[in-house]
């Protein structure tokens, strides 16, 4: 198959420096399979500027190592329409607790949730205590969280004002977001300004050095899906180009079953694309992930999990 490639790679999204090189690539052929593995076939319209023959680079920078995509293969509004099913907004993450029980103890009381989906981080922030406010695109996501009582903005971020918002917010949070965006600078400075005195902007995002390694093909990593990969590194770099303070760092707990998804599925998408699979079939992966949970192997490998997290507020 003839590639169509892009020639002019753009600018980190991170520090903007120009210097980068290609660490791995698809096409969008072998995109489309990876997606049949995970039971989606998205429609050309979806697909955007991923044509079968174009290549999609993974691109490392020179100066800080952030990898990323080029953001005209980011995933647009028919994209994340046709991937929305049951099961895509989890209501259960590691990221909600944590967050609901920071706010409780701070007495964060205004709460924004960017991306909010159909408002499962909201109810548990109105449990604890907090005014729910949350934004989201999606607009069949977004009614089902008003319809349970929050308010919802359908606007980015940067369209937002204080007097449309009735102030500033104590908690911004942004879970699952900035992988998915073409500036994720603009977005923290976006949040910052609607942040009170003495507010925290929560991130979380999918983490690149932990498990998440032992599926480097895992579609959901991709464009359309995301467009950047995170280090806890690169949260402190984030914090620099958008003038905030980071105040915590962490990475979620490893989940033992999480060793054997991940390892099962790089099983089932890399023969698909002339990669070789982790040796010992089904078999090695539930042993490893039995032997993790029952040596208690989490207080070794304590932020080895799917998410890395990071607190933010004003210098």
């Amino acid at each position: 198959m003839s590639l169509v490639s892009n020639n002019s790679k753009p600018a980190c999204l991170l520090c903007g420096n120009s210097d980068c090189h290609v660490v791995d690539q698809l096409n969008g052929f072998q995109l489309r399979e990876l997606w049949n593995i995970a039971n989606y076939e998205f429609t050309i319209e979806a697909w955007g500027a991923i044509e079968e023959k174009t290549a999609v680079d993974l691109l490392e920078c020179q100066d800080c190592r952030f990898r990323y995509f080029d953001p005209k293969f980011s995933g647009n509004e028919a994209f994340y329409r046709q991937i929305e099913r049951e099961g895509y907004y989890c209501p259960g993450r590691p990221e909600f607790d944590r967050t609901a029980v920071l706010a409780k103890d701070r007495g964060l009381r205004r709460v924004l949730d960017v991306g909010c989906g159909s408002g499962f981080f909201l109810d548990q922030a109105r449990e604890a205590g907090c005014e729910t406010n949350g934004l989201e695109l999606n607009t069949v996501a977004a009614d089902k969280a008003r319809a349970k009582g929050h308010r919802v903005f359908s606007q980015l971020l940067h369209e937002l004002n204080r007097d449309e918002t009735g102030g500033g917010f104590d908690l911004i949070t942004l879970f699952q977001v900035l992988e998915h965006v073409s500036h994720p600078v603009t977005v923290m400075k976006d949040a910052a300004r609607f942040l009170n005195p003495g507010g925290i902007i929560v991130v979380t995002v999918p983490g690149a050095e932990g498990a998440n390694r032992l599926c480097p093909w895992n579609p959901y990593d991709w464009p359309p899906h995301h467009t950047s990969r995170w280090r806890r590194t690169d949260l402190r770099q984030v914090a620099v180009q958008a003038h905030l303070k980071l105040v915590k760092a962490d990475g979620d707990v490893l989940v033992g079953s999480w060793i054997e998804q991940l390892w099962l599925l790089h099983n089932q998408v890399a023969p698909l694309l002339g990669k070789n699979p982790h040796a010992g079939g089904a078999a090695v992966p539930k042993m490893l992930s039995l032997i993790y949970r029952k040596a208690s192997l989490k207080h070794i490998f304590p932020h080895w999990g799917a998410s890395i997290y990071g607190y933010f507020q004003k210098d």
